[in-house]
């Protein structure tokens, strides 16, 4: 028998972006692969699930056939806090897996021993929490006692390298899932020029900055209607203060509880994307936009260059005026789309289930031996 391959599952079905997608575009990528080894789908808590069912793409008998699925309906702090319980469900939860592959750090595994895993297990990093915290000592923790620390920019590399002396596994992130989504239903062109926010409106996304550069557009006498589709964030309060006293808020429109099944219809009726970030290590919101064709104004940061490299606007974010002639450029001139598109196509779905997959292997195979 094939050894078998754990993967934290757990956000998945509770979050639509970030996390979730990554978890459920690569295991959907992976379950459609002929060399995947057989998979169990872990998942711990009892949040809500708002992405079960048709957006996990878990559906048919082949795909059924390529996998379990293990759900613990415990809440995460009793796993985290009771070591004994956190050894128990993890050893049932695992169900005899050759390797773990970690996609957040509530998971338990087997009790740990001096840093170390019964069971060897990868890491996904794509987000860094603040040096020093509490979640940055256990991610270091996971990450040194990791076979193998998958990140998604030479970046990204860069950071593990320094602040956890680890070498990580640099893989493409998947950037086609809405293209793929849009195409089973095209989106009629829209009458306005919708310039396109997407993420919490917290205050690493500088939702006063980009207001600003939408009114500076808007006063320069460009047509255009601001679309902020995203969760309210840390700085939502400030936000909607700053609208109230807008002259242009009647040509703001902002989504505060997105529909990730609407998401495609977004990206595809808008003229151009805004993404202002004062620190990501994962390009996937611009290849997003440039896969399907849009221009793209983004702050000029070490993972977006490397990943769009001249096809993108590039900004300070701290520049009102900056960023609207930016966004008078993309939206009044819709060409090269072909480069944009051709830019971004190489970082498919498949393509990352593809890197894992060889960088799991020959753990898989070593674990089967042990």
């Amino acid at each position: 028998m094939s050894p078998r391959l754990a993967i934290d599952y757990t956000p998945g079905p509770g979050h639509a972006p970030g996390l979730g997608r990554y978890v459920r575009e690569l295991v959907r990528a992976l379950v459609r692969l002929e060399d995947t080894p057989p998979l169990r789908l872990v998942e711990v808590g009892r949040g809500p699930a708002p992405m079960e069912g048709a957006p996990l793409a878990l559906e048919g008998p082949e795909v059924l056939a390529a996998f379990e699925r293990t759900r613990l309906r415990l809440p995460r702090r009793a796993l985290a806090i009771t070591a004994g319980l956190g050894d128990l469900a993890g050893r049932r939860a695992l169900g005899g897996a050759a390797l773990l592959h970690r996609t957040t750090l509530e998971l338990p595994g087997p009790r740990e021993r001096d840093g170390h895993l019964r069971i060897p297990h990868t890491i996904a990093v794509a987000e860094f929490p603040a040096p020093g915290s509490a979640a940055d000592e256990v991610l270091a923790a996971r990450c040194r006692a990791a076979r193998g620390v998958v990140v998604f920019s030479a970046d990204a590399a860069a950071r593990v390298a320094s602040r956890y002396g680890v070498v990580a596994n640099q893989v493409p992130v998947g950037c086609d899932h809405w293209v793929r989504e849009a195409s089973s239903a095209p989106v009629p062109p829209r009458s306005t020029r919708d310039v396109l926010v997407l993420g919490a409106v917290r205050s690493s996304r500088r939702p006063l900055d980009v207001l600003r550069a939408f009114e500076a557009l808007r006063a320069s006498g460009e047509i255009a209607r601001l679309l902020w589709v995203g969760r309210p964030g840390d700085l939502a309060q400030s936000f909607r203060g700053a609208l109230s006293t807008s002259r242009f808020a009647g040509d703001v429109r902002w989504i505060e509880a997105p529909d990730e099944r609407r998401m495609a219809r977004c990206v595809s009726g808008a003229s151009a994307l805004l993404h202002l970030a004062d620190d990501e290590t994962t390009p996937v919101t611009p290849l997003e936009a440039s896969r399907a064709g849009l221009p793209v104004v983004a702050s000029r940061l070490p993972a977006f260059e490397e990943a769009l490299g001249s096809s993108v606007l590039w900004v300070d974010a701290t520049e009102p005026r900056e960023i609207a002639e930016a966004l008078r450029t993309a939206i009044s001139n819709r060409d090269q789309v072909g480069a944009r598109v051709e830019r971004a196509a190489p970082y498919t779905w498949e393509a990352c289930a593809r890197a894992h997959l060889r960088l799991w292997e020959p753990m898989l195979l070593r674990g089967a031996g042990a």
